[in-house]
């Protein structure tokens, strides 16, 4: 089996540089064609960057380990090799890509459940990045800060790990800001109204730092809860790709990842009123409204609304959910790569409450208690299989 690797990354690196003949790129087609997982390996690895990602780790981390192995692996290879394209350099990174595949393929990879030491991945922390109006970018983490304090914007600050702007009366004209959580992170935002908002790994939110008209309107990428502050005269209005969502004052969850190709508004507390281009619908608490992306209905049904709303409380509450939105969340939250051996284990459901601020290691033995799955963790990158 460490042959066909060996063979697979010579191969991947000849596609790199222009080398492959027609029947070479035949063989590497067959290949790519065998799995999903195959794909997902390719396109990891046809990255300049994954190579010199790979090969800098292999510097600091494997270095006498991995040559030693990978050398007494791949040296009759090697030989074999031909001289036109096979330089140091060409050596290298065949080594580097021939050492991924031996490494992260082994049998003797430590599985989750395994006694031996598994690599530690932890959960995501306090931090965003918060793109002024005026162009200015300011990174958000774990302190207390006043960000902007004058007669004409009011106060931006950061106080016990939340932002808070102080700026409806200073305000006299719209003007916005984006506060970005990147993966592996999370924060909250207090609104010149005083809604509050909670974001999730991967979301975006832009807003006006002062709502001067005759609505509170906000626009939304990810995922957010929010604690609408009361206003029959000025409606909060949040958009989400495909639909709207206004109220006056209530608490709901929002969310519209790209991957889930959806967009879906849970009621906690109050009312809510959905709309798309051609549909508006009335929610109660406890209703669930979703939107396939590319569609203009919405499909209503009962739900228990607190599930939707744990990620805020610490937790990730799964029920009968598919594999691959599951560990979306957890990709985004522990900022890890996920890799699929077959397409299959993707739509396999499960049910559970794990917490949100544990090693990652908690949220896979439970998965694999199921006796569905396995899953092999090699720092940030987790290898999904059947069992």
């Amino acid at each position: 089996m460490t042959k066909k690797y060996i063979r697979i990354a010579e191969l991947i690196y000849k596609d790199k540089i222009g080398e492959l003949t027609e029947q070479e790129k035949n063989e590497l087609l067959v290949w790519l064609e065998e799995s999903d997982f195959n794909r997902q390996i390719f396109d990891e690895l046809a990255k300049g960057s994954s190579l010199s990602r790979s090969y800098a780790e292999y510097r600091s981390i494997h270095r006498e380990q991995v040559w030693n192995v990978i050398e007494k692996q791949i040296a009759p290879q090697r030989r074999r090799l031909s001289l036109r394209w096979m330089g140091y350099a060409a050596s290298v990174i065949v080594l580097v890509v021939a050492g991924w595949f031996v490494f992260q393929m082994s049998d003797n990879k430590d599985s989750v459940q395994g006694d031996k030491k598994v690599a530690r991945i932890t959960p995501g922390t306090q931090k965003a990045i918060l793109y002024l109006d005026n162009g200015k970018q300011v990174v958000l983490a774990d302190n207390n800060t006043v960000i902007v304090e004058d007669s004409l914007s009011g106060k931006i600050e950061q106080v016990d790990k939340s932002l808070v702007y102080q700026t409806e009366s200073a305000v006299k004209e719209e003007r916005l800001n984006v506060l970005e959580i990147p993966n592996g992170g999370e924060f909250q935002v207090t609104l010149a109204d005083g809604t509050k908002v909670c974001l999730n790994a991967g979301t975006k939110l832009t807003y006006p730092i002062a709502f001067v008209g005759k609505e509170r309107r906000v626009r939304l990428e990810g995922e957010g809860y929010f604690e609408v502050k009361r206003d029959e005269n000025k409606p909060f209005i949040v958009e989400i790709n495909g639909m709207e969502v206004k109220v006056l004052g209530t608490s709901f969850n929002l969310r519209s990842f790209a991957a889930d190709n959806r967009s879906t508004a849970t009621l906690i507390s109050g009312k809510i009123e959905v709309k798309t281009s051609s549909q508006r619908v009335e929610l109660s608490p406890n209703q669930q409204a979703d939107l396939l992306v590319g569609e203009n209905k919405l499909d209503v049904r009962e739900v228990d609304a607190v599930a939707y709303s744990a990620w805020t409380k610490g937790k990730f509450v799964f029920r009968r959910e598919r594999l691959e939105t599951i560990l979306d969340d957890v990709s985004r939250w522990y900022n890890v790569t996920v890799f699929y051996e077959q397409s299959s284990v993707k739509d396999i459901l499960f049910s559970g409450i794990v917490e949100r601020y544990s090693d990652i290691s908690e949220t896979l033995k439970m998965l694999e208690k199921t006796g569905k799955v396995s899953f092999i963790v090699d720092e940030q990158k987790i290898i999904v299989s059947a069992r």
